[in-house]
C-alpha cells in the first residue's frame, strides 16, 4: 500500500473510508471488529486508519450505537465500603478489566432507603453484595440493562447472573478441619435473610451438620455491621444457652472478635476448648491470639470476573435468560491457623 501522509487535523472516519475505498459503514464495522467482510478488507481499513493516525471518537460511537461505553458499580454503602480492603480490591479488579475493554467505570450513588432520582447512563451494572432491603439495588436489578451480582442474590430480589466466591468448598474445608480436631456442635453467626451470602452459609453448614448427624446453632447478624461490641452482646446469651457449642464460625472478623470476647467472658479459651473460624479473612485475624482460621475472599479476582461476565452480556456473547440461572465461582483459599488446631478429642478424654 502506498504510504499516506498523516492529516494535520483530527482524522475522520469518512477520510479513512475514502482512503481505503470502502463505505463509512464498512469502515466503522471493520474498526469495531464487527460486520461481514473479507479479512483483506478489514485489514486494509485498519492499516489505512493506522497510517492516517485515526483515533476513534468514543462519544460519536456512543451516539451511533446508543451505548454509554460505561458500566456502573453499586454497593449499598459505597463510601463506607471504600474503607475496607475487600471493596477496594474488588474495584481495582473491576476497573482494570473495564479499561481493557475501553469502558469507563462509574461508582453509583448509594442510599439504601431512598430511590434514585435519575436512571444511570451506563450499559450494565455490577451489584456488589446485593442486600434485599437495599432499595437502589432492587431498582438497578430491574433496569433493562445487563446486571451481574458480585455474590449470591437473596430470593426477594430480581435474579440475575452471579459471580461469587466458592464458599461451598472453602467452608466445608474449615468444617472438616475442625471436625478432625473433635468439633461436633458448630455455631454459625452469619447475615440474615436479606443477604444471599448469609443464606448460602447457613445452607452449607446445615447440610454439613446433617451429614455428620448433628444440628448447628444458627444466629442471624446484620450484613456490614462492623461493631465487635454489638456482636459480643448478640452472642453472649446464645453461647450461654448452648454450652455444648465447640466451634464458632463467624461470617466476618467483627463477628469472630465479638465471639471470642464473649467466650473469654464465659471462662472459655478460644482455640483450646472451643474452636473459632471466620468466613471472610482480614489482616486482624492473623494477628489475634490465637490466630484465626479464615476463608480468604478473592475480591480482586471477583471484580475481574464480574466485569468480564457483564461485558459478555452487554456484547450479546452470553444469553441473559440462561445467565440469570447460573452462578460462576472463583476459588477461595482457606488459611488454617491455631484457632482450629485445639485437640478437643484429647480434652474429652
Amino acid at each position: 500500500m502506498t504510504s499516506r501522509r498523516r492529516a494535520t487535523g483530527p482524522v475522520t472516519l469518512k477520510q479513512v473510508a475514502a482512503a481505503a475505498g470502502v463505505s463509512v459503514a464498512t469502515a466503522s464495522h471493520a474498526l469495531a471488529g464487527r460486520g461481514r467482510m473479507t479479512d483483506t478488507t478489514r485489514a486494509r481499513v485498519q492499516e489505512t486508519a493506522d497510517e492516517l493516525g485515526y483515533v476513534a471518537n468514543s462519544l460519536a460511537r456512543g451516539l451511533r450505537t446508543g451505548r454509554a461505553q460505561a458500566i456502573g458499580i453499586h454497593h449499598q454503602s459505597s463510601a463506607a465500603a471504600l474503607a475496607t480492603p475487600y471493596f477496594r480490591d474488588f474495584l481495582a479488579g473491576a476497573i482494570e478489566t473495564a479499561h481493557r475493554h475501553d469502558l469507563d467505570v462509574v461508582v453509583l450513588s448509594s442510599d439504601a432507603s431512598q430511590p434514585r432520582a435519575t436512571t444511570p447512563r451506563v450499559d450494565g451494572v455490577v451489584v456488589v453484595d446485593p442486600i434485599g432491603d437495599d432499595l437502589r439495588a432492587r431498582e438497578l436489578m430491574e433496569m433493562p440493562v445487563p446486571v451481574v451480582a458480585g455474590e449470591h442474590v437473596p430470593p426477594q430480589m430480581s435474579q440475575c447472573a452471579v459471580v461469587a466466591a466458592d464458599h461451598e468448598t472453602a467452608v466445608r474445608a474449615v468444617l472438616d478441619a475442625a471436625a478432625a480436631h473433635g468439633a461436633r456442635r458448630p455455631l454459625l453467626a452469619a447475615p440474615d435473610a436479606h443477604s444471599g451470602w448469609g443464606i448460602l452459609l447457613r445452607d452449607i453448614v446445615a447440610r454439613w451438620c446433617a451429614e455428620q448427624g448433628t444440628t448447628p446453632v444458627l444466629v442471624g447478624t446484620t450484613f456490614g455491621d462492623r461493631s465487635v461490641a454489638r456482636h459480643r452482646t448478640l452472642l453472649e446469651p446464645v453461647l450461654a444457652a448452648h454450652p455444648d457449642v465447640d466451634l464458632v464460625l463467624g461470617a466476618s472478623s467483627f463477628v469472630v472478635r465479638g465471639a471470642m470476647e464473649a467466650l473469654r467472658a464465659a471462662g472459655r479459651v478460644p482455640g483450646s476448648d472451643v474452636l473459632v473460624a471466620a468466613c471472610a479473612d482480614e489482616t486482624a485475624l492473623a494477628a489475634e491470639d490465637p490466630p484465626v482460621t479464615a476463608v480468604e475472599l478473592p475480591a480482586h479476582a471477583l471484580g475481574v470476573a464480574c466485569v468480564e461476565r457483564l461485558v459478555a452480556l452487554v456484547e450479546g456473547d452470553e444469553d441473559p435468560v440462561i445467565a440469570a440461572r447460573t452462578v460462576r465461582t472463583v476459588p477461595a483459599p482457606v488459611h488454617l491457623r491455631a484457632s482450629t488446631a485445639g485437640d478437643l478429642l484429647a480434652r474429652r478424654g
